[in-house]
């Protein structure tokens, strides 16, 4: 994911936060596709996301991060429909969710080698 090869170059804790939760959002999206479904558009579509990560990774590499990922929505959403501040702990977990959620794909074989339209390879 090109997202998750930026990140260590950001140094806004709000830019941050967004490309990180962007990233584990793709992730998400690119293993629902991987699985044969989709969100539909509309409210409760970033929700629905974090439900469906919770039974596809039910172990290691990534469970945490599954049942993290409704944190990481919720903090995002803070920033962007209260305007909240970020703060650098809120930006760092974001970063180590997205990480944790990519081994978590790959690790279920939805790697840049072996699923090309899944994820796209970049440098960690």
């Amino acid at each position: 994911m090109e997202r998750i090869g930026q990140l260590e170059f950001l140094t806004s804790d709000s830019v941050k936060l967004d490309v990180a939760y962007d990233a584990a959002h793709d992730i998400g999206e690119a293993m629902l596709a991987a699985y044969g479904f989709r969100t539909t558009n509309g409210p409760g579509q970033h929700q629905a996301l974090g439900l469906f990560l919770y039974p596809v990774i039910d172990g290691p590499a990534g469970d945490s991060a599954a049942q993290r990922f409704d944190r990481l929505r919720r903090i995002r959403n803070s920033s962007h429909y209260e305007v909240g501040p970020v703060s650098s702990a809120e930006s760092k977990f974001a970063e180590r969710i997205a990480h944790q959620l990519y081994d978590a794909a790959v690790a279920r074989g939805l790697g840049p080698e072996s699923c090309s339209w899944c994820l796209v390879s970049a440098p960690l």
